[in-house]
């Protein structure tokens, strides 16, 4: 049976991102007989107490737990049948300090939150245990701001928040086995339990994922998608929602929200992927299932909402209601509204009637249903795709997966309680030639702006190198063709936008074993080839403008230079639409430099920027005479890819943020400048071999052989990647 969502109130929250807020995930165990776990590290330890009273049995359809202060001036727990017979009080506690009341997953107990730093469990017959932070948590900061049941309510899933600073750990407990740390990744929340062994968790990155109870990161995605908010249905698959994930910090518990969002909904094990309703462009976040549709917050509104095929009015009569649970039966729910707990009855159509008031002055209410489901699995075939070892970004986080489409953890997002490390979502993590690392950058320090990058590289097994430049580094550094130098610009000591755009830069190269720099480029980017380092020339700086001009693509084989072509050479050239009568009072911005591998053909892109418009250029360049074969102009370019052997050329055409307009993954022959493949979807890079393109799309990643044939799905994760040999 699994726990209707709780009624608990909801809490206000601060406008403090959760990127700088951490989670702890703790797990621990419930016997029957209430026997606290023994603690053998300096983690949460438990304490029980049993009541001298007779077992009550409550309904096996609905159960209530709610507090109220006596006229004695006593906070009492209480808990009742759904329609609020046979009730008893199981507990006394300080009215202002009790938080996050909820029933067990099986309906035989009730917990709640002490001070932030005691989560209490009182079972239905009586018996109670205590479970504390350990001393140094609570020095450091720590409180319990949520807490899930297990679906034999044998154990607890806790997530524990820092008010500041940035550690975070995820343990599992046994009954006298001790603690074992789950994760390192410093974001993690409970959502549910899939079984006793496996929970169901969100990130505040924008994962929705399994998280095993053993083993260490051992946390699984579901999906590709930015998604939040994992419930799991009636009906056993997963309900998520998708869209514009970030997150918030309250007093009482972390918020995590989608913007612009769907609700979606798979299988546990990340297939059969549907997109079940659309919401307007809020924020929301998901806390259950209503008749036809589901209930949500909107944004910090403390007011609960329904979609089924649009917004469904609840009532209001009673107050404005918080939360509800609806009952397994679907015929009525029960809620907290104002103070008051609530029953609202749905009709056939899924309609709400008026609340009606059960009792007055309730705070901290639970209501229990019982939700049987199994849940939904579908085992994926087997798909006939070249055998690679991928890496990707994902939720900050680096991952590792082989051609059966499971993913590993290769590095967090956060590495230590005193350094913040996000990965950067503009250039994709690079294998080496050899593939035995990757090559990515991180940010330099907590707080420090998108310029301010340092270039790693990460082997297989997890080690990571770091490469401190004299400053930091631009986006986008590259491997030499023998995998023994990476390239890197360098920045100015202040790294200010303006100071950026003003300055000269300079290209580094450096050698990758021991962190030598080995030569020194002028130029703003950089993109290694077997034919040389190919650079984007500073060129001049138009003080009055703010602007660069003059600029050239040359490439650079030891001290010698050569230019290959220029700026004002592409844009001049018709396919461009250039607006001749304002380029002379524009802003040219030339960015994003790649080449094919024998450095034969490369692409640029190159954007005018006037007080009342922009034009987008991506030219696709034959080195040899300069001139553009393609030019793609007023479309969104991204993801540009090159294939290992050959003169093609991958890139998406199109962006999610562009309303109406389709992903279209797009491979261009660079010598000819012709179209030789479009799909739907997100180019996503190439094979090893350069026979296949991978493509991303909404349910998946999919490979597809260059000389056409069917698109086949391998893997739930519609991400970008680099693939290497096995």
């Amino acid at each position: 049976m699994r726990q209707a969502r709780g009624l608990v109130p909801y809490a206000a929250v601060a406008g403090l991102i959760v990127g700088a807020t951490v989670i702890t995930l703790v797990v621990t165990t419930l016997s029957p007989t209430a026997t606290a776990p023994a603690a053998t590290t300096p983690t949460p330890t438990a304490t029980a107490t049993v009541a001298a009273r007779p077992t009550t049995d409550l309904s096996a359809s609905g159960r209530l737990a709610y507090w109220r202060t006596e006229a004695n001036g006593d906070y009492v727990l209480w808990l009742a049948n759904a329609d609020n017979s046979r009730r008893r009080s199981v507990a006394k506690a300080d009215a202002q300090t009790v938080a996050r009341t909820k029933w067990s997953a099986d309906g035989a107990a009730v917990a709640y939150v002490e001070s932030g730093v005691r989560l209490v469990a009182v079972r239905v017959d009586g018996g109670t245990t205590t479970y504390t932070l350990a001393p140094d948590l609570r020095s450091d900061g720590y409180r319990i701001v949520d807490h899930r049941f297990s679906p034999s309510g044998g154990r607890i899933a806790v997530t524990v928040q820092r008010q500041t600073g940035s550690q975070s750990d995820v343990y599992v407990s046994g009954p006298g086995n001790g603690w074992t740390r789950l994760t390192t990744t410093e974001d993690v929340l409970a959502a549910d339990w899939i079984s006793e062994e496996e929970l169901l968790v969100q990130t505040t990155g924008g994962i929705v994922g399994r998280l095993r109870a053993a083993g260490r990161d051992q946390l699984r995605p579901l999906t590709g998608m930015n998604a939040a908010t994992p419930i799991i249905g009636d009906d056993g698959r997963v309900y998520f929602l998708a869209g514009r994930v970030s997150g918030f910090a309250g007093a009482q518990e972390t918020l995590v929200f989608a913007a612009s969002a769907s609700v979606w909904s798979t299988t546990i094990d990340g297939e059969d992927l549907r997109r079940e309703q659309s919401l307007d462009p809020d924020s929301f976040r998901l806390d259950g299932q209503w008749p036809g549709g589901f209930l949500l917050h909107r944004g910090t509104n403390p007011a609960q909402v329904a979609f089924s095929k649009g917004i469904v009015e609840l009532p209001t009569n009673a107050g404005l209601i918080e939360r509800l649970s609806v009952s397994a039966d679907r015929h009525f729910a029960i809620g907290l509204a104002g103070g008051n707990l609530v029953r609202v009855d749905i009709t056939s159509a899924g309609a709400p009637g008026s609340a009606v008031v059960l009792l007055g002055s309730v705070t901290q209410g639970d209501a229990w249903f019982p939700h049987a489901a199994a849940l939904a699995r579908i085992t994926p075939s087997k798909a006939d795709v070249p055998t690679a070892r991928f890496v990707f970004a994902l939720g900050g986080h680096l991952w590792t997966m082989g051609s059966d489409g499971v993913p590993s953890l290769l590095r967090a997002g956060n590495q230590n309680s005193q350094t913040l490390r996000r990965f950067s979502t503009i250039a994709v993590p690079q294998w080496s030639p050899s593939g035995d690392r990757v090559l990515t950058v991180e940010s330099l320090a907590p707080g420090a702006s998108a310029f301010q990058l340092i270039a790693v590289t990460i082997d297989r097994a997890g080690q990571v190198k770091r490469y401190s430049a004299p400053s930091s580094i631009g986006r986008l550094p590259t491997w030499s063709p023998d995998g023994t130098q990476i390239s890197l610009v360098a920045l100015p000591a202040a790294d200010g936008d303006p100071v950026v755009l003003s300055s000269d830069l300079s290209i580094l190269l450096i050698e990758a074993a021991s962190s030598t720099t080995k030569a020194t480029i002028p130029g703003r980017e950089a993109y290694w080839t077997k034919a040389g380092v190919l650079v984007l020339s500073n060129g001049s700086w138009r003080v009055g403008d703010r602007a660069r001009d003059a600029q050239s693509i040359e490439v650079w084989s030891g001290s010698q230079k050569r230019e290959l072509t220029t700026v004002a050479k592409l844009t001049a050239d018709p396919r461009a639409q250039w607006p001749s009568a304002t380029a002379s009072r524009g802003v040219t911005q030339t960015s994003v430099l790649t080449a094919s591998p024998d450095g034969g053909h490369f692409a640029v892109h190159i954007t005018l920027l006037d007080q009342t418009s922009s034009v987008r250029t991506f030219a696709v360049v034959r080195a040899r005479d300069g001139n553009a074969s393609a030019i793609v102009a007023g479309d969104t370019v991204n993801d540009e890819a090159w294939a290992s052997a050959g003169r093609f050329v991958g890139y998406t055409l199109g962006s999610p943020q562009q309303v109406g307009v389709r992903q279209r993954a797009v491979v261009r022959d660079a010598e000819t400048g012709d179209v030789v493949l479009e799909q739907d979807g997100r180019f996503a890079g190439w094979s090893p071999d350069g026979a296949w393109i991978y493509i991303a799309r909404s349910d998946g990643l999919y490979a597809m052989r260059l000389g056409g044939g069917q698109a086949v799905r391998f893997s739930p994760y519609g991400v970008v990647v680099s693939a290497t040999k096995p």
